[in-house]
């Protein structure tokens, strides 16, 4: 996707473009992997001389709740973050050797919930799957 897209989508938030937000922008749209905030943070300091760990995080949260990232939790218990525009229910495929990460035009929650509804007589609001392995690339190297 195209840095112009996700501009757009901050000035359709009301959010700034700001230099810190253009720049993980433009990391991030460089690599189709995830990236901790951490990762991030290394490299803002390298072109800002005062940028806090706090406003990457900050940042990358609210890009989130814009609709133009996602994020996904590791073994460590981390959120790591990558780009993701799509707006209906998908999910993602991370491969864990490249840290590549695919959406998935597929989602089956409806019949998940219908199966929880009768078999629990409970009521599921939510869900997150992430689904882990070797995309295509790594399993031909």
């Amino acid at each position: 996707m195209s840095l112009e897209h996700y501009f757009t989508q901050l000035a359709n938030h009301n959010l700034k473009k700001t230099p810190k937000r253009v720049e993980i922008l433009r990391v991030m749209n460089s690599k189709n992997t995830y990236s901790s905030p951490q990762e991030l943070w290394v490299l803002l300091k390298q072109k800002f001389q005062k940028v806090g760990l706090p406003t990457v995080y900050r940042i990358l949260q609210q890009f989130q709740e814009i609709g133009i990232a996602a994020s996904i939790q590791k073994g460590d218990n981390q959120l790591y973050y990558f780009l993701c525009s799509i707006k209906h229910s998908h999910h993602h495929f991370i491969c864990r050797k490249c840290k590549k990460v695919s959406c998935i035009e597929y989602c089956d929650f409806e019949q998940i919930k219908k199966s929880v509804e009768e078999q629990l007589q409970s009521k599921a609001e939510t869900h997150f799957l992430q689904i882990e392995g070797l995309c295509k690339d790594c399993l031909e190297s």
